[in-house]
Parts: C-alpha cells; sequence; structure tokens
C-alpha cells in the first residue's frame, strides 16, 4: 500500500471549479419599485461514488511505456515532490481508500503488449483488470473477442465529459453501437498526444503578427489565416538555401514531421471514415471536401523555407530543437513537446488546428494513433467492480488533475499563460479520433496522400481510385468478425 500523503490543492485546481461559483449579491436601492431576478449558474453535478468494497484486492492495470517523452504514469507508491505526480498519487490514494483496493501498475513498452494481452486472454488468466494498448495495435484483439463491449457496462458512465466523447461517438459500430474501447485522460498519454500548433510569440511579434487567440475563439481560425501567419517566418539570412543547416542562421514558417500534414488535413474538416445512422463505416475520402482540403494544405507545404519535415532523433536536427532554438516560427507537435520548451528563450504559445474555413462548424484536434485506449479484457469476472474504479478514477482526473496537468504543460520560466490554457480547453473539448487507423483500414491510404501533400502535390484523386476497393474489402472483414463474436 501507498504511504500516507497529504497534499494542499493550489488555487490552480480552482480552474475546473470556477463555472460552479455563485454569482454576486446584488444591492437594490429600497426606494426605487424594481425587481432584480439574480441569476445562479447551475453547479455540475456531485459525482455519486459506488458503495463498493474491494477488501483489500489488488487492481492491476496493463499500463505502456513509450521512448518519445509521453508521460506515461498513471501510479506512484509515494509522493515525489513534483506536483503533478502528486496530484495523481493523490487521486489514487483516495480513491483506493474509498473503495478498499491496491493499484498495480505493470508497465510493458507500447510496442510489446499484444502478446502479453493475447497470452493471459487464451489462458483465461486474470492477470489484468484494465488494459491500455496503442490505439494502432488493438484490431485483431478486438476482433478475436479479447475485450468486452463496452457500450454494454451501464457502470461506465460514457456519456459523461471525463470520457472522450468524440472516440464513443465515431467508435460506436453497428445499430447495437458495439465499443470495445474508450478514452480517458486517467492515463495522460492521450492528452500528451493531441496534435496543435505551437507558435514563437516574440518571433511573431517582430514579424508584425499578432497571437491569433482572438481568431480562435471567434471560429474565424482557418487555413488561410493560419498560412497567413506562418508564411512569416520564412527568411534565409543571408544563407544560401533553405536546406537545413544546424549552424545556419535562415528561419522557417513551419517545421514538423510527416503527421504534421495529415494533421492538417483531418483538422480541416477532411475525413477518411465516418459512420452512418446505422453505425456502418462509409468512405468520406472521395469527398468534394476532402479532395478541396488536401488541395489547401498541400499548397500551404508547397514552397521553400515556409515548410520543412525535419524529424531525425538527432539533436539538434529535429522540429521540437529547431522551435526552442528560434529557427522556426511555428510546429506542429504534440502536446508532450511543451516539456522541452520550458527553458526556451521566446515565449511561446499554443493553439488548436485551423479550420478549412468559417462555415466549418468546429475544431478538429487530431489525436496521434499512437495513443493508448483503454480496453477490458473478457477474462476479468468483475467487469462492473473495474468499471466502477476506471470511471471514479477518470472523473477524478478530470476534476483535479487536468488543471495541475495544464499548468505544467505551459510553463515557461515560472510564467503561466492564460491564453494558452484557454487553448487547451478548447483543444481537449475538439480531440478528433480517426477510427480508420485503429482498425487499419486505410493505412496505405493515409501513407499515400501524406506523402504526397508533404510535398506539396495536392493532386490525390489516382491515389484515391487506386485505393478504394481495399478500403471496402478491410471494412467488410472487420464488421463481419465484429458480427461473429457476438
Amino acid at each position: 500500500m501507498k504511504k500516507p500523503f497529504t497534499i494542499t490543492v493550489l488555487l490552480l485546481a480552482l480552474i475546473a471549479n470556477i463555472a460552479s461559483c455563485g454569482s454576486q449579491p446584488v444591492t437594490v436601492d429600497d426606494t426605487e419599485d424594481l425587481t432584480t431576478e439574480v441569476t445562479t449558474a447551475p453547479k455540475e453535478p456531485e459525482y455519486e461514488y459506488a458503495d463498493l468494497d474491494m477488501q483489500g484486492a489488488d487492481f492491476t492495470i496493463l499500463n505502456p511505456t513509450t521512448t518519445w517523452g509521453f508521460y506515461t504514469y498513471i501510479d506512484f507508491e509515494e509522493a515525489t515532490g513534483d506536483v503533478l505526480d502528486d496530484t495523481i498519487y493523490e487521486r489514487n490514494s483516495k480513491l483506493e481508500e474509498l473503495y478498499n483496493f491496491n493499484t498495480v501498475v505493470v508497465e510493458e513498452d507500447i510496442d510489446s503488449m499484444t502478446p502479453l494481452i493475447t497470452n493471459a486472454v487464451m489462458a483465461g488468466d486474470n492477470s489484468y483488470q484494465v488494459t491500455f494498448p496503442r490505439c494502432t495495435t488493438i484490431s485483431a484483439l478486438i476482433t478475436d473477442g479479447y475485450f468486452y463491449d463496452l457500450s454494454k457496462v451501464p457502470e461506465l458512465q460514457l456519456d459523461q465529459p471525463w470520457w472522450d466523447q468524440n472516440v464513443i461517438e465515431v467508435s460506436s459500430l453497428g445499430p447495437e453501437k458495439t465499443l470495445y474501447y474508450a478514452a480517458t485522460d486517467f492515463s495522460l498519454t492521450g492528452f500528451d498526444g493531441t496534435i496543435c500548433i505551437f507558435i514563437n510569440e516574440d518571433m511573431l511579434s517582430d514579424l508584425g503578427g499578432e497571437m491569433p487567440y482572438q481568431l480562435v475563439r471567434d471560429g474565424k481560425w482557418t487555413l488561410d489565416e493560419y498560412y497567413s501567419i506562418m508564411k512569416l517566418g520564412a527568411s534565409l539570412n543571408g544563407d544560401d538555401s533553405y536546406t537545413w543547416n544546424a549552424t545556419g542562421s535562415c528561419t522557417y514558417g513551419l517545421l514538423s514531421w510527416n503527421t504534421g500534414p495529415s494533421a492538417l488535413l483531418i483538422g480541416a474538416g477532411a475525413e477518411y471514415i465516418s459512420l452512418d445512422d446505422q453505425g456502418y463505416p462509409v468512405i468520406g475520402f472521395e469527398s468534394e471536401h476532402f479532395i478541396n482540403a488536401a488541395e489547401k494544405v498541400a499548397s500551404m507545404l508547397a514552397t521553400p523555407g515556409e515548410w520543412l519535415e525535419l524529424n531525425t532523433n538527432q539533436d539538434p536536427d529535429h522540429y521540437e530543437v529547431a522551435f526552442r532554438n528560434g529557427r522556426c516560427l511555428s510546429i506542429i507537435a504534440e502536446i508532450k513537446a511543451s516539456t522541452k520548451f520550458r527553458e526556451m528563450e521566446d515565449l511561446y504559445g499554443i493553439v488548436p488546428l485551423p479550420k478549412y474555413d468559417e462555415s466549418q462548424e468546429k475544431y478538429r484536434t487530431y489525436r496521434a494513433p499512437v495513443n493508448p485506449l483503454m480496453c477490458i479484457p473478457v477474462t476479468n469476472p468483475d467487469i462492473s467492480e473495474a468499471a466502477l474504479i476506471m470511471d471514479a478514477f477518470s472523473y477524478m482526473t478530470y476534476k483535479d488533475v487536468l488543471p495541475v496537468y495544464y499548468d505544467v504543460s505551459l510553463s515557461q520560466k515560472g510564467l503561466r499563460n492564460e491564453d494558452s490554457i484557454e487553448m487547451l480547453d478548447i483543444i481537449r473539448d475538439t480531440r478528433y479520433f480517426d477510427i480508420s487507423q485503429c482498425y487499419g483500414w486505410t493505412n496505405t491510404l493515409y501513407s499515400a496522400i501524406e506523402g504526397l501533400i508533404k510535398v506539396g502535390n495536392g493532386a490525390i484523386a489516382s491515389t484515391i481510385a487506386s485505393n478504394k476497393e481495399a478500403v471496402n474489402i478491410n471494412i467488410q472483414k472487420t464488421m463481419e468478425l465484429l458480427e461473429d463474436i457476438k
């Protein structure tokens, strides 16, 4: 069991509760015949914890570790002195005491979890009550019948904000809305792996531009607006060309890795696959909007200096390092990149991926497909207990951990960027999950389109035509396999 620990929650943690505060008293002059109606914002309902006693049993979670700098920790044996670590420790300790259980975490490399899950289920072994496998590796585990259908587990309050609603919406398949995974910020890896845009505020100001926070708030942050900012960053500064040289002087408008262009495409409302009213997957990559979005994104990436793919494992030949060193105006990166910018000389801010145009209903912030998802193995005989624990953990994360995570993610030399914290809320509320990559339906097509637009080529029609049949076959196979395991 964990050692006793008491943490004083900082004022920062009150962010999540601001909306529940009542309005100030209204003073009315007695001499006036005036009635003043005071409207108080409704309070967020209190969470109803279950009457659950696990009698000191272990609750074992198979949790992935990675080598990409994600925050993968979900439990600590004792306080570490780090504010985020300690908030997670306090979360777990409170629930362990309330439900009388002990959290046990089995850590495994994110790309090595599949055999562990397979072996346990095949042996009928309840080694793991909950697992968090990598999104792109779970298709076969699902179609082999290794996970519970979470839509039939009422103890999971999947309609509540502590569960990612987009993941549930786009992953509930068929008329019965079967759902074999869910996404929760209990594992912060999913939030860490959400893709957004980092902008060097000081550089942008020197170039005569303004941070687009208000554009984001007004729903006017579009590809055109981003491009008008992005291209300002391209300058040779005495260099002969925009060929990358770590000791050079030229600056760039945008640096990223190969997924950056795809993130722009998805942010612009392009969907590879969507679900119809009956929950069946339908092709979206043939739509006029998809084609137009691909052409626009490609046009933004066609001019040397305005865009460069820079992604090696060698410091300083990496887009995150180049951004920290002031060699580019912006990067498309996962939120976890912010941990590398805490001592950055220039100030930076974050914004969501831009819309295609103002008519797009909402922003779409791409969840990188490397993210883990929560699954409950069918070998767990106590599905209700597992669900009650994970629902409570998810609620407590939403209420207590996320405000601290926001501050830790965006701390810069002791400064607090309120605008970027607001942007993080928008990013969280607009996260987008691509089910086609989870099930592997569009992997070949996705890579082909990504390869074209990142070199400024938006002519994707023939690529779509040559891959359509294979995508349809992949979808059909999956749906047949899912029907077989019901």
